[in-house]
This record gives structure tokens, sequence and C-alpha cells, in this order.
């Protein structure tokens, strides 16, 4: 008899990946796409939490899919491992997760940063404008 927790958790875990894939504009592996953007960025939120959960359910997904009898025998998917899976799919398609919030921040960042920048540039340039000016009008040059 076929275990249909572990098959719903394999259909969902494919569904995951291919939002990712889409996501991450890449052909396959698009979870350990998303695990290794955890790794990297530190300072996600959730990431705590987040990156053992895809981590286990990347190896569940690799038992599952090339383990002979692993879709029957294996038993430790339980109904909430599916649901966490669907929400963060769900989570991931509306780009409200943690890496999307992230990226939205420090996209934010940069550009404030990038416009502070130029600021400085063209508040230095006026002065010098105005100091050449006013040499210029106080007789100096």
């Amino acid at each position: 008899m076929i275990n249909k927790t572990n098959v719903s958790f394999l259909t969902a875990y494919i569904e995951l990946d291919k939002i990712c894939c889409r996501r991450f504009g890449i052909q396959s592996g698009g979870v350990s796409m998303y695990i290794n953007k955890l790794v990297q960025e530190r300072f996600v939120p959730e990431r705590e939490e987040i990156l053992p959960r895809l981590i286990r359910y990347r190896n569940l997904r690799n038992k599952l899919a090339h383990e002979d009898g692993a879709l029957n025998g294996i038993t430790e998917i339980e109904k909430g491992d599916l649901k966490w899976i669907q929400n963060f799919t769900k989570t991931v398609s509306k780009k409200k997760d943690p890496i999307s919030l992230y990226e939205g921040k420090a996209d934010r960042y940069v550009r404030g940063k990038r416009a502070a920048n130029i600021f400085k540039i063209v508040l230095g340039v006026l002065l010098a404008i105005g100091a050449a000016v006013a040499l210029k009008f106080f007789g100096v040059i």
C-alpha cells in the first residue's frame, strides 16, 4: 500500500522546487538554490528555522526519489511537514518569503546608499562652485 503522506510530500516538494526554479531563473535545483542563498546571507529573517527544515526536506525528497521502497518505507514524514512545505510554497510564490524580503531590503539599502553618494558628490561640486563664486566676488581670484 502506498503511503499517501509520502506521495503528497513528494508532490508538494516538486511544486516548491518548480517555484524556486522560476524565482531564481534556473532549470533545476530550486530548493537547493534557496538553501544556498540562506547559507550565504546570514541575516535573512527566519533563517535559523527555515534552513534546517529545507535541508531535511531536500534529504527526504532525495530518499523518496532515489531509494528503493522509500516511498512506502519512510515513516518520518508527518502531516505537519506537508502543511509547512505547502505554506512555504505559497509564501515563495507571493514573494513574501525571507529571501525575497531580504533581497528587497538589500536593494533599497543599496539604492539609498547610491543616492547618498550622489548627493555628497553634487553637494561637493556645488560647494566648490559657491566657493569659487565667492572668491571671485570678493576679488580674491
